[in-house]
């Protein structure tokens, strides 16, 4: 028993006459004083013994005690009580996990029958009525009786109505897993995966009788579902060239079973994941849901690539858009969707594909100083060695022009080009030239850091057009400044050599 703001609350049923009277007034005899005229008269007999149920109604009492004397609190407790039976009787116990539709419904009745217990609410529920009242005092405190009868017509109409609703919560299971074993018998998997987690999300929202058991069984009819399920590569090992579309889509084939001459599955929805080059040079994850067609093929054309080098797409079986169904499980029951999940990420298969640049075909010829922080020339050349180690791994045809590193600092474009025309003598058609430059210098104790900038510019020389432009900066420390000056300068040129081979076309 707990106490409350208006003093210690005593609840209970009324109990066959004896235990009853024994309990409420000491000995049976003792009469009682009626609030409203303070004279002394007995309790009515339905205070010890309820009536029993007659053809037209069925009856139903209840006691609410406040220790502070308060009518109407013990009232309150009464109507509780009697609420509490009749909704024992219905057979029904709204808990957090009765369904949306279910409680709703519930909720609304159990407001109705509160409400018309009470003297100015009477008529919200047909058939429903307070019998009769008995209120007793006693050292203090005073206690509620209520005689409440209902029809048992209406009683009998709502049992019904309710179990209806506990039935359709079993069904909420029942049926897709019924529609799901169907489906799996056909050899339609996918389809049969999506109505078991129907039914797991169902059983775990519905507070059915071994819920817990109906969800476990039904994830792993969905396991078992998937694991039915293969993705057949019909294609692989694509070439093609940075700036131009492939030459054919990646294509798979979805089917109940192994090999591609098993048969389809339609309707499959298939995560495709990819990488693209931002703006900025670096990889960026994309990701598209394509669908099988009828006969369970899919085919997926990746954007134009604007990258150069080995790359893939990843194709996987997504059940996504159904798992938010179970996203609010309870805590013992993540670890079979997490299992879910991860039957789902294994079916996939893997493209692998290679793009090159035209750029790579054509001779090229590299002329990059590098100046000291006056913009002077100094004797280094580390930054076109860094430029020149990265382009040739990549296959690019480029070699170092003859030419002095000074007589391309401080000159117009236009004065350069014209210049590395004639030194070229035809033998290249395009040349890199630009440079770099000591930016910054700084020692911490034994430790040297040196910063470069610099900027280089990739002219076609047939036309004189400047193809492309890049400015980098890089940073590098050394146990000295010729140390940390040439790898500076070396990872500079580096750096330009990644984003030519990106972007040159």
């Amino acid at each position: 028993m707990k106490g409350s703001k208006s003093g210690f609350l005593r609840v209970r049923l009324l109990l066959p006459a004896g235990i009853l009277f024994i309990l409420l007034f000491g000995c049976a005899t003792a009469p009682q004083k009626s609030i409203k005229n303070n004279t002394v008269r007995k309790p009515p007999n339905w205070v010890f013994t309820p009536p029993p149920a007659d053809n037209q109604y069925m009856y139903f009492t209840g006691s609410g005690t406040s220790r502070t004397g308060d009518i109407a609190e013990g009232e309150r407790i009464a109507r509780g009580v009697v609420l509490d039976a009749i909704m024992r009787y219905l057979g029904v116990d709204i808990t957090s996990k009765t369904t949306a539709v279910a409680k709703g419904s519930l909720d609304s009745f159990k407001t109705d029958v509160t409400q018309t217990l009470t003297s100015r609410s009477s008529g919200r529920i047909a058939g429903l009525k307070v019998s009769d009242r008995w209120v007793e005092q006693k050292a203090g405190e005073v206690t509620v009786y209520l005689l409440v009868k209902y029809s048992r017509v209406e009683l009998l109409k709502e049992k019904r109505r309710i179990e209806k609703l506990f039935k359709e919560k079993i069904e909420a299971v029942s049926e897709p897993e019924k529609k799901g074993d169907e489906l799996a018998e056909r050899k339609s998997y996918y389809k049969a995966v999506i109505e078991y987690i129907e039914a797991s999300a169902a059983a775990f929202k519905s507070g059915i009788d071994n819920a817990d058991i109906k969800f476990e069984r039904t994830i792993n009819k969905a396991k078992a579902a998937l694991s039915g399920i293969s993705i057949i590569k019909l294609n692989d090992n694509l070439t093609g060239f940075a700036g131009k579309a492939l030459k054919e889509p990646f294509k798979i084939k979805v089917v109940s079973g192994t090999t591609e001459k098993n048969p389809g599955i339609p309707d499959v929805s298939i995560k495709v994941t990819y990488s693209v080059l931002t703006k900025r040079g670096r990889k960026r994850i994309n990701s598209v849901i394509i669908k099988t067609d009828k006969d369970g093929y899919a085919s997926f054309l990746h954007p134009v690539p604007q990258f150069v080098g080995s790359a893939s797409v990843v194709m996987m079986i997504d059940i996504t858009p159904y798992l938010g169904m179970l996203e609010s499980v309870p805590s013992k029951l993540q670890n079979m969707v997490d299992g879910l999940s991860e039957v789902a990420a294994k079916q996939k298969v893997v493209f692998h594909f290679n793009i090159s640049s035209f750029a790579k075909n054509i001779a090229t010829g590299i002329v990059v100083a590098d100046l000291d922080a006056s913009g002077k020339p100094i004797e280094e050349t580390e930054t076109e060695n860094g430029l020149l180690g990265i382009m040739t791994g990549a296959g690019f045809k480029v070699s170092s022009l003859p030419v002095e590193k000074w007589k391309i600092i401080g000159k117009s474009d236009n004065a350069v080009i014209s210049m590395l025309s004639k030194v070229s003598g035809g033998k290249v058609k395009r040349v890199v030239f630009g440079y770099g430059k000591i930016s910054g210098y700084e020692q911490d104790k034994e430790t040297v850091i040196v910063k470069v900038t610099g900027t280089v510019k990739v002219v076609d020389l047939s036309s004189g057009d400047i193809l492309l432009s890049v400015d980098k900066t890089k940073s590098a420390l050394g146990s000295n400044v010729s140390t940390a000056l040439s790898t500076a300068f070396y990872k500079l040129g580096e750096d330009f050599g990644k984003e030519l081979i990106n972007k040159l076309r």
